[in-house]
C-alpha cells in the first residue's frame, strides 16, 4: 500500500466531514446542497485513492 496515497485519502475525509458538519449547520439551502456535494466529492476522490494504493501489484515504477 503507498502510504501517501493512504495520508491523502483520510486528509480528504477530514475535509467531507468538516463539509457536512457546515451544511448541518448553513442557514440557506443552497450553501447546504454545495456544502454536502463537496463532501460527496471528497470522499468519491479519497474511495479512489485507498482502491488505487490497495490495488495488487501495483508499484511506485511507472507512476
Amino acid at each position: 500500500m503507498d502510504h501517501d496515497r493512504i495520508r491523502q485519502a483520510q486528509v480528504l475525509r477530514v475535509k467531507a466531514l468538516k463539509c457536512r458538519r457546515w451544511a448541518a449547520t448553513a442557514c440557506d439551502r443552497e450553501i447546504e446542497a454545495r456544502l454536502t456535494a463537496m463532501a460527496s466529492a471528497y470522499e468519491g476522490q479519497a474511495d479512489a485513492l485507498e482502491q488505487d494504493a490497495a490495488a495488487p501489484g501495483w508499484t511506485q515504477q511507472g507512476r
